[in-house]
Parts: C-alpha cells; structure tokens; sequence
C-alpha cells in the first residue's frame, strides 16, 4: 500500500509510464514569469508529459506529438492569484481529419480537454494542492476549419482554482492560415472518495 497521497500516487504512476517510452519530441519549453525551482520545472513537465503522453492509444498518438513551447505562471492582476498558462503546437496529420480534410471536431475537444487538464493539474501542483481532478463540463465553440496541413497553436490558461471547482479556458489556432479554429472552456472537480 502506497504511503503517498491518491492523487500524487497516481501522477507518479503516469510520470513513470510517460517516462518509460520514447517520444518523438523533448520538450524544453521557455518558462516565464514568476520565477519557478528547477525541481518545479522538471515537475510541470513531467505533468504535461503524464497527462499526454500516458494515455490511451488514440490520445497518445496526437498528445505525444504536441511540443511544448511555452509555460507562464503569473499573478492575475484582478485577485493577486496565481495562473498558469500553456502554449503548445503540433502539425495536422491524417489521424486528426474528418472526412472533409479539415481538423475533426473530436479532435479539437481532445485538445481542448488534454491541454486544460495538463494547465490545471500544473497548478495544483505548483500550488502544493495536488488532487485528482475529473471534468464536470467542457464546452467548445468552433470558429473555423483547419485543413490538412497546418500547424496549431493550442493556449491553455486556468482562470479558477478553488476547493470545489477549477477552470481553464483554451485557444486553438491555425498559425499557418493565421485563423481562430476553436475556443473552450474546461470545468473540473475533485474526484468523490470512492
């Protein structure tokens, strides 16, 4: 029997799984902002490569090939809390179309729930409150096609984080036809005790 926390046991498991496979990007994102440890760093990545990159086959095939570019974690202005923000890219490949050629809608909401889940585990944990998070409710709002081809953008930004709920809002852009492809909104609470 473990001795750690559910949720750390469970996020040591993924980080092992992650850790164990060879992936086709390293990611060495630039961190901005407040000013993080090394040992904080290597742990937010160690999450976003556990949330992506451990997961089931049609997740791991897209959430291995996004690259982390970015991660800023900052004070909102409004309420002094802290925030943190993820910037990723991945180029469109036959296994993200529909039948039109243009990115799936499936595939958007993929992204959409991979990338908040990864900013708002992020956060719980640089906050010191590491809990499984489940979502609650994931609304997405699609704004134009992205045909075969093009490099995405994907922000994720948490905008909540309380005891009971947390949110991250994301942004999902076509950089080579310089188009907003797809917005979303992710709600998540704390796992019940089973």
């Amino acid at each position: 029997m473990s001795s750690l926390p559910p949720a750390e046991a469970v996020l040591c498991q993924l980080i092992r799984i992650s850790k164990d496979r060879h992936w086709p990007t390293k990611w060495s994102p630039r961190f901005v902002g407040n000013e993080l440890s090394e040992q904080q760093r290597s742990r937010i990545i160690d999450i976003a490569s556990a949330n992506l990159r451990s997961r089931a086959p049609f997740a791991q095939s897209i959430g291995s090939r996004l690259e982390l570019l970015e991660v800023r974690v900052f004070q909102r202005d409004e309420d002094n809390k802290t925030h943190i923000r993820f910037v990723f890219e991945v180029d469109m490949t036959p296994d993200m179309l529909n039948v039109f050629g243009s990115l799936h809608g499936s595939c958007i909401t993929f992204l959409i729930d991979a990338c908040s889940s990864v900013a708002l585990t992020a956060l719980s944990a640089v906050s010191h409150k590491l809990s499984l998070l489940v979502s609650h409710t994931l609304g997405t709002t699609f704004h134009s096609p992205a045909p075969a081809g093009a490099r995405l953008r994907i922000t994720a930004e948490t905008t909540a984080f309380s005891s009971r709920t947390v949110s991250a809002e994301v942004q999902i852009w076509d950089v080579t036809n310089k188009s907003l492809v797809a917005t979303g909104v992710h709600n998540q609470m704390q796992l019940s005790k089973l």
